[in-house]
């Protein structure tokens, strides 16, 4: 499988995209270390 290639200003949003999702739907907090970690095994 391909591997997904970022940019840094992409992975950046995509983590507070990631922390916002967990924050308004699942009602918990994430780090963006933790946003990062979850972006980086699903790409």
């Amino acid at each position: 499988m391909a591997e997904i290639k970022f940019s840094p200003e992409e992975r950046d949003a995509i983590c507070r995209k990631v922390q916002l999702y967990f924050q308004e739907e699942l009602e918990q907090e994430i780090g963006q270390f933790d946003a990062g970690f979850l972006l980086d095994f699903f790409a």
